[in-house]
């Protein structure tokens, strides 16, 4: 098994910084590399953005497609096959001495990926602030991060369970607070209520998010701004634009020459 040491991936790998227990490593593969299982000697985030694989974990295995944020625990083993190329992740390492000096751990990012806390907009916007504003990256990454690790992930009840669910596989629509309320069987004030603790944000925000994460490898693609638009569920052109680079930081235009 190979275990691959700090800032260290299996493609052509660019350190776009490093400092104070992080580092963002932009790789890329362009032709076949090793599949054999293997490990990360640090903790780290990963954006698919272009291209995807198969992931096998031990007991699971997953298709990654372009979009997808997925976590690694430290010395997680893992292999990937069937790559497509062009492939290009976006890595956001995470050393301990981070960990500690924010009293973080690496339970609260992965439950934070499930609900969608930590995604392909946050990576994007930190990214992009270290193409800008290096100097200033530590701490705006450390704001980015901490923000929705803030609160202490608890078991969900079932009908969290099932909002998540349903917002997740309607996506495209905008669904009145009464319409979910009816259909995971709450008063529509208790989704008012405890939405933010275990979503992290507020409804109408999580509905744009889930946009916005759809919207990502579709401008990876050859979808015009207006299609992807109309696709995502977008009043309107403009509306879309506004959206994602307030998620992002960043400008559709802009993000497709990343």
């Amino acid at each position: 098994m190979i275990k691959l040491s700090s800032g260290t991936y299996l493609g052509e790998s660019t350190s776009r910084f490093e400092g104070n227990g992080i580092q963002l490593v932009d790789t890329v593969y362009h032709q076949a590399v090793s599949n054999d299982w293997h490990s990360h000697e640090h903790a780290h985030l990963t954006l698919v953005l272009d291209g995807g694989n198969r992931e096998q974990r031990r007991g699971a295995e997953y298709q990654l497609t372009a979009g997808q944020v997925i976590f690694y625990h430290s010395d997680e083993v893992h292999k990937n096959d069937h790559t497509l190329f062009p492939s290009r992740n976006i890595n956001l390492e995470i050393r301990p001495e981070f960990f500690a000096k924010y009293e973080l751990t690496e339970v609260q990012f992965a439950e934070a990926i499930k609900f969608h806390n930590i995604n392909a907009s946050l990576i994007l916007r930190v990214f992009k602030e270290a193409e800008f504003n290096e100097d200033a990256l530590t701490d705006h990454v450390a704001e980015l991060l901490i923000s929705p690790l803030n609160k202490k992930y608890k078991v969900p009840p079932k009908w969290i369970r099932e909002l998540h669910q349903l917002l997740n596989d309607n996506w495209q629509e905008t669904p009145s607070l009464h319409t979910l309320a009816t259909i995971v069987n709450v008063h529509p004030t208790t989704i008012s209520k405890y939405f933010s603790q275990y979503f992290g944000c507020t409804l109408s925000q999580y509905l744009r998010k889930l946009k916005i994460e759809r919207a990502i490898p579709l401008l990876r693609d050859k979808f015009s701004i207006s299609e992807i638009s109309y696709i995502c569920g977008f009043a309107d052109q403009s509306h879309f634009i506004r959206t994602f680079k307030t998620e992002t930081g960043i400008l559709p235009k802009a993000f497709r020459k990343l």
